[in-house]
Formats: structure tokens, sequence, C-alpha cells
């Protein structure tokens, strides 16, 4: 559950971070929008991830793990993709799913015993 409330936090800021620095990597309308979305995001996290990541192991493994950039990235723009009134362009969801990682690991650090 800590877990779970550091990546919705962690999701917060990084999508409030990237909607200041530019509208055209994320665009929202409301505050609710934003914790919906981190909402989504961390449910998706908890159970998508893992199987995606099993069933793509094979090609992190051939690209020294660097296929799990573009895991996080296409599960970040699904999220967004699900929530209404919030768009996420590529580069959003790539540079969004690198602040989140960031930021979700220092949490993890912190927070986790």
């Amino acid at each position: 559950m800590v877990r779970f409330i550091a990546y919705v936090v962690a999701t917060v800021v990084a999508t409030l971070a990237l909607g200041t620095i530019s509208e055209r990597l994320i665009s929202f309308d409301r505050a609710e929008t934003v914790l919906l979305f981190a909402v989504v995001l961390g449910v998706i996290n908890a159970t998508i991830k893992p199987v995606v990541q099993v069933l793509t192991l094979p090609l992190s493994c051939l690209t020294f793990g660097l296929f799990a950039i573009v895991v996080n990235m296409v599960l970040f723009w699904g999220g967004a993709y699900i929530t209404p009134d919030l768009e996420v362009s590529w580069w959003g969801a790539l540079i969004g799913s690198l602040m989140v990682s960031v930021a979700s690991g220092i949490m993890f650090t912190v927070l986790d015993e």
C-alpha cells in the first residue's frame, strides 16, 4: 500500500511538472484529472506491468534492459488514453515515465523498509 501511494504521489508530481513545462507534452483541464490519472497509472503498474515485463523479458535481455523504458512509456501513454480530459504526446509519455520512475524510486528508498 505504501508503494501504491508513493507511486500515485510521484505520478502527480511528474504530471504537474510536465504540464507546467509545456502543454504540448501533457495537457489537462482540472486537478481531479491528474489525480484520476495517477490512480489509473498506479492500478496499471500494480496489475498489468508485471505481466508485460515477464512477456517482454527476452527482448529486455537482448537490449540490456532498455526495452523497459519502452514498456513504461507505453503504459504511461495507455493510462493517459484511458483517463478523460488528459492528452499526452509520445515525448510527454517518454519524459513522464522517466520522471515517474526516478521520483518513485527515490520515494521507495526513503519510505520502504
